[in-house]
């Protein structure tokens, strides 16, 4: 299984979509975001707030791209050949889980980078270590959504659905702006989407405090409901492949 976890890695790190979406807008929409002062704060609060969601925004993007391999491997008939290997479906699906987690890490790190480096955002070692944990442990539900995306769709369609969440999933949760500028109506959906509290890791830490076990209730629950969403796309994924 490791075997297949490192080929499918590779195969989306070498994609110039991946590189694009994931590591250089994130990096360019953090240092634009910061210098636009979007959360009306002192510029240290802004440039961690930004930090923060854009490393997740990075993440999100590149879970997603992961679902998306997914269903361009089965227009070209390379789930039907998995099917030939030493491999269960579990191994092949936590392998695919693995891989959308260990994508999401480098924009995480590339973000938190540019935030130590570049705008000078100041942290104890503590906290820059559970903000970059929790970011990349917390993007579990979006990594089992593109595997859904993925098995259920074909390569055109997961596009759609995945840029869809991507950006609409982003925006609502807040990761681009303060969920406080938004109106009412939106800004009390926020706190129930899935981005919003996985962003809500990484802005709890880094303010001092621990991750409040709504947030991580919120976080289980949308877990649950992708994974089962991911099962019933890969076994209607076995039928018609």
């Amino acid at each position: 299984m490791l075997g297949y976890l490192r080929l499918e890695a590779l195969r989306i790190f070498r994609d110039g979509g991946y590189l694009f979406m994931t590591l250089i807008s994130p990096l360019v929409m953090y240092l634009v975001f910061t210098n636009l002062n979007v959360t009306g704060q002192e510029h240290h609060d802004t440039a961690i707030y930004t930090m923060v969601g854009m490393a997740g925004f990075g993440a999100v993007g590149a879970a997603l791209t992961n679902g998306v391999g997914i269903a361009e491997d089965k227009s070209v008939g390379w789930i039907r050949q998995l099917r030939l290997l030493p491999l269960a479906p579990l191994q092949v699906v936590l392998a695919r889980t693995l891989c959308a987690m260990v994508v999401a890490l480098p924009p995480i790190l590339a973000v938190c980078l540019a935030g130590g480096l570049v705008t000078g955002v100041s942290l104890g070692i503590g906290q820059w270590a559970a903000i970059v944990g929790l970011l990349w442990l917390g993007i579990g539900p979006i990594a089992v959504l593109g595997l859904g995306i993925g098995y259920l769709f074909d390569a055109q369609k997961a596009q759609g659905a995945a840029a869809v969440g991507y950006l609409g999933l982003s925006l609502i949760g807040g990761l681009w702006f303060p969920i406080s500028a938004f109106p009412h109506w939106v800004a009390s959906i926020s706190p129930l989407t899935p981005v919003n509290r996985y962003g809500e890791l990484g802005w709890r830490i880094a303010d001092g405090a621990y991750p409040s076990m709504t947030g991580v209730a919120i976080l289980a629950g949308w877990f649950a409901a992708f994974a089962a969403f991911a099962v019933y796309a890969y076994r209607r994924s076995a039928r018609t492949a």
